[in-house]
């Protein structure tokens, strides 16, 4: 059997108390950055973190897009421009691992303050309602029997979804066509539109349109299925034990105060039964799973040796 380890990561408990107003970090205006469009991912980690920021601490959010190269335009700036002073912090993934280890000269993780994982959120396949495919196998056995018959649409070229879909393609030997867009959401927008046959994400960048129906799940690439949709198998279940758990969490520019890093670090942790941020990260079928700087950097060491030899394997 073919199994690849992607990212896998072991949870930690949190502090679920609800935060208190003090002194310090917040401030009373925060930027937002994230290196997906609107609708992506880190775009609605984002917002919501924003909107329950506002009602918890009474300050002002705004939620800067900085779309481009695989996550480098977000990347460059956050290392080169920003300011050390805790009123920015940028959203990341494992795309801010692949894309400097894919192309030369862009920022790495080791080029900025990585300030916290706050979840683990799981990839999976989804199609249209109005798709032949109806089951995972369903797919699996018209690609096999039609390579490159099927357009199979991704976040973004150099992401995490295109090592995903790769790995995926690996392990069954099908050939698709992979459909690169500039985010999350633009993927299942080309979904919604009929564009692409299915899309490689994860379930919140869909929410809406997988709990109406619009689109259907066909599967997960994880251990274990997923509580909010137990009736989707795993690729394991069938076979192909393909696992990709996606880190969320922030960072900060180069030279930011480690004590302003922890204090960061500290606030965003008692957020998690705060609302919307608990509706968001349980309805998107996320694990919480929070690391603070330092343990957050001997993660990203690990995660950045294990992405690298993964990249490696598939060229």
């Amino acid at each position: 059997m073919f199994k690849p380890k992607l990212l896998v990561t072991t949870l930690i408990a949190l502090p679920l108390a609800l935060p208190a107003m003090a002194d310090g970090w917040p401030p009373e205006e925060l930027n937002l950055v994230t290196h997906s469009s609107s609708g992506g991912g880190g775009d609605v980690m984002m917002r919501n973190l924003g909107q329950t920021m506002e009602s918890e601490f009474g300050i002002s959010t705004v939620v800067d897009n900085r779309v481009g190269g695989s996550g480098a335009v977000a990347l460059s700036w956050l290392a080169n421009q920003a300011p050390t002073d805790g009123t920015a912090i940028m959203s990341v993934t494992p795309t801010q691992l692949i894309t400097p280890l894919r192309a030369d000269g862009i920022p790495g993780y080791q080029d900025v303050t990585p300030i916290a994982r706050l979840f683990i959120d799981p990839s999976t396949l989804y199609v249209h309602e109005n798709s032949e495919f109806e089951t995972i196998e369903e797919l699996l056995e018209h690609a096999r029997e039609n390579p490159r018959s099927l357009s199979i649409g991704i976040g973004s070229a150099g992401s995490l979804d295109q090592l995903v879909l790769q790995n995926f393609e690996a392990a069954t030997g099908i050939e698709v066509r992979t459909v690169p867009h500039e985010g999350g959401g633009d993927a299942v927008v080309a979904l919604l539109g009929q564009h692409v046959d299915a899309v490689v994400g994860e379930p919140g960048q869909a929410l809406t349109h997988l709990d109406n129906g619009t689109l259907r799940m066909l599967t997960v690439f994880q251990e274990e299925r997923l509580d909010a949709y137990p009736d989707v198998p795993t690729l394991s279940e069938i076979g192909y034990e393909v696992v990709s758990n996606k880190f969320r969490g922030v960072f900060g520019p180069p030279g930011m105060d480690p004590d302003l890093a922890n204090e960061i670090a500290d606030k965003l942790s008692t957020l998690y039964e705060a609302e919307p941020w608990n509706t968001y990260w349980v309805e998107g079928s996320m694990n919480p799973a929070f690391l603070g700087p330092d343990d957050f950097v001997s993660f990203l060491d690990g995660a950045n040796e294990e992405m690298g030899d993964f990249i490696e394997s598939l060229e």
